[in-house]
């Protein structure tokens, strides 16, 4: 009797556990996602200027020489790699993976003129 009450209380707490770390894993998420909609407009303007492109995979570079808001386009890819690892890791695969997918996206979805890195590592502009 007192292994089954033992057992069960293993059980719940190792539950509540998950349950905690998979709602903390949303709003550390949700949070995230905050973080990158503010900086958004910065990320456009920084791409219009032809400064910034998209890389092959999934994350935010900078184009020839000219470099502004550094820390902005850090911030950028640290999020996004969050991001990326979170996706990973509930369909179990690899944060480069999803990376190279959201490249695909973010190159579909490009307006014209943005910089784009194709799979060979090439720089062009759409």
């Amino acid at each position: 009797m007192k292994l089954t009450i033992y057992v069960s209380f293993i059980l719940v707490t190792i539950i509540g556990g998950v349950l905690m770390c998979t709602a903390s894993s949303a709003q550390d998420l949700n949070a995230i996602k905050q973080q990158m909609e503010k900086r958004r407009s910065l990320i456009v303007e920084l791409k219009n200027k032809g400064i910034a492109g998209e890389d092959k995979m999934g994350y935010l570079q900078f184009i020839g020489g000219k470099r502004e808001k550094e820390d902005v386009v850090k911030a950028e890819n640290q999020d996004r790699r969050k991001v990326y690892e979170a996706i990973a890791q509930k369909e179990g695969v690899t944060p480069e993976q999803v990376g190279q997918r959201r490249a695909l996206q973010i190159t579909n979805q490009a307006r014209h003129g943005d910089w784009l890195q194709d799979q060979n590592g090439k720089w062009y502009q759409k």
